[in-house]
């Protein structure tokens, strides 16, 4: 009898945590796991990427990733409005005290989100807040594994968690699972209690997909196909990503005369705020915004240099495809990249700041031995964080 497996995330949209759930997906045995996929909303452009193996369960919330304004009349035809009232105070609630938008939010969507009619061997939740909380209080399982794909002491400081509900579901959960060494340190400061639970397994990609999706055209654009220097970035418009930061470290470099072109992949909040400082700073012709992208490996796999100008990671999956495209990377200083990047061997660490970030920009760009030798030493990562789904299989069958 095949063991029966519930995964739980918001949305398919290009993020990192997407992209490694879909990866873990492809790679499951059929023959030993029947597997139901529960989303919040059907939403994005890897929604048609889910495996054909894989049951995808109604949306539990249609409207979560959908607009406001357009959200609005949609839950009032169909008189949800306590789902309603959850989308209004999202905003409000953002600017708030520290945890209390999660906190409200749940409170709200608690009552109007319904509980799973099957029950499970193993339920996951592969997404942090309001998933792990959906899991722990709405779903029938033998077994409950809840994810951790953030700094949590970085994550305190911006006021996302909400202490009391995380407490909670880390009580109630079976295994707590964290995608790095250095989010699984921030997470027993605080919750010490449950370090016995917490097990680190990395984020993970498929390196020979990322390389063949690499070959196809551009889906929007065509690189230039001159002598300029190409840097590509891929990530969540937010502020937590850096993106302002490659923004400006793009400024600094074309002051200084530099030939480059910057292209940043994805979307998200600060899309309307880029457009607009690109054409306050004069650089529309170097700093491309090109939305998201469903795949984004062949604008990855032509650059010269590869930067995630993140202020916080777990274990960065743009990061893992640039290497698996053998990229020269530059990443900031922050703990979950001293474990991801070798400094000066696989790639170049620097001060998460513009300065910083331009810094190890020209250093690449002056030094194309660098860029080469950078790029052969990736290519004995090929079996980089294979042993992933053995960990895995040992949680769901231990």
């Amino acid at each position: 009898m095949k063991k029966k497996l519930l995964f739980i995330t918001q949305y398919l949209q290009t993020g990192g945590v997407e992209k490694s759930l879909l990866t873990l997906l492809t790679e499951l045995d059929y023959e030993k796991y029947e597997v139901d996929l529960l989303l919040f909303d059907h939403s994005g452009v890897l929604y048609n990427e889910v495996p054909k193996e894989v049951k995808i369960l109604p949306p539990l919330f249609e409207t979560f990733s959908t607009p406001l304004a357009e959200a609005i009349p949609k839950l009032l035809k169909k008189g949800r409005f306590r789902i309603l009232t959850g989308k209004l105070l999202a905003g409000l609630l953002g600017r708030m005290s520290k945890g209390m938008g999660t906190g409200i939010r749940w409170s709200i969507y608690r009552h109007s989100l319904s509980k799973t009619k099957q029950h499970y061997d193993v339920a996951i939740s592969y997404l942090d807040f309001f998933c792990n909380y959906y899991v722990i209080e709405k779903v029938s399982a033998k077994k409950k594994i809840i994810y951790n794909h953030m700094d949590y002491e970085f994550s305190q400081k911006y006021g996302w968690p909400c202490p009391k509900l995380d407490r909670r579901s880390f009580s109630k959960s079976d295994f707590i699972v964290t995608v790095a060494e250095s989010s699984r340190l921030s997470l027993e400061s605080y919750y010490p209690e449950f370090s016995n639970k917490i097990h680190v397994i990395h984020n993970r990609i498929q390196p020979k997909a990322v390389r063949v999706l690499s070959k196809k055209t551009p889906e929007r654009i065509k690189f230039k196909q001159d002598m300029t220097f190409k840097i590509v970035t891929v990530a969540r418009l937010v502020e937590e990503k850096g993106v302002l930061l490659a923004l400006q470290a793009c400024k600094i470099l074309v002051e200084k005369g530099y030939d480059i072109i910057w292209y940043l992949i994805g979307n998200g909040p600060l899309v309307k705020e880029l457009e607009k400082e690109v054409k306050v700073l004069g650089i529309e012709k170097n700093f491309i915004l090109l939305g998201e992208q469903s795949n984004p490996y062949p604008f990855m796999g032509i650059c010269d240099v590869y930067v995630q100008p993140s202020k916080t990671e777990a274990h960065c999956v743009a990061v893992e495809e640039a290497i698996a495209l053998y990229r020269p990377v530059i990443v900031t200083d922050i703990p979950s990249f001293q474990n991801q990047i070798e400094n000066g061997k696989t790639g170049i660490i620097v001060k998460a700041n513009p300065e910083g970030i331009a810094s190890g920009v020209e250093r690449l760009f002056n030094f194309n031995d660098l860029r080469k030798e950078i790029s052969n030493n990736l290519l004995n990562l090929e079996d980089r964080n294979k042993e992933g789904l053995i960990k895995f299989y040992q949680l769901i069958d231990g």
